[in-house]
């Protein structure tokens, strides 16, 4: 038995036919599909948030492309703000001339805590929700040194 760099020959043979399959047989590319479940599998990112003030009140944007209304939540407590997403994604594809039907279900939970220098007053706070990006108002209070007088 004949070796090349220390593969035996039917051992690079195997490798080769082993990479054809992975490769060029599917007609989905098994290595592609294995990589984008790794992909998907990822741990989620930081939702992103800029925060800025105006001489009378706070502003939070949070950008959430992709999102509708009813898949965000608020959580206010005390000087924090809580953005938790829900996002429910299903796609189905039919190939005819390969008899070939693809499902697919996704699920992304996600959430950001933001802390503002000043109180939150859920009476005068505003959230809107447009083109992807939350924007949540305020105004500015004053802050609480979370103290109390000692009689």
């Amino acid at each position: 038995m004949a070796q090349k760099g220390g593969i035996p020959e039917w051992g690079e043979d195997f490798i080769k036919k082993l990479d054809a399959f992975l490769y060029e047989k599917p007609t989905r590319n098994v290595m592609e599909t294995i990589d984008s479940f790794f992909e998907q599998a990822k741990v989620p990112k930081q939702i992103p948030v800029d925060v800025a003030e105006t001489e009378q009140e706070w502003i939070v944007s949070v950008d959430l492309p992709g999102l509708q209304k009813d898949q965000i939540q608020l959580r206010i407590v005390g000087n924090q703000i809580t953005v938790m997403i829900d996002h429910h994604e299903e796609t189905e594809q039919y190939d005819e001339s390969y008899h070939y039907y693809h499902k697919e279900r996704r699920q992304h939970r996600n959430e950001r805590t933001i802390t503002l220098p000043y109180a939150v007053d859920k009476r005068t706070a505003k959230a809107s929700f447009q083109n992807g990006v939350l924007e949540i108002r305020g105004p500015k209070t004053k802050k609480d040194n979370d103290s109390i007088t000692i009689d």
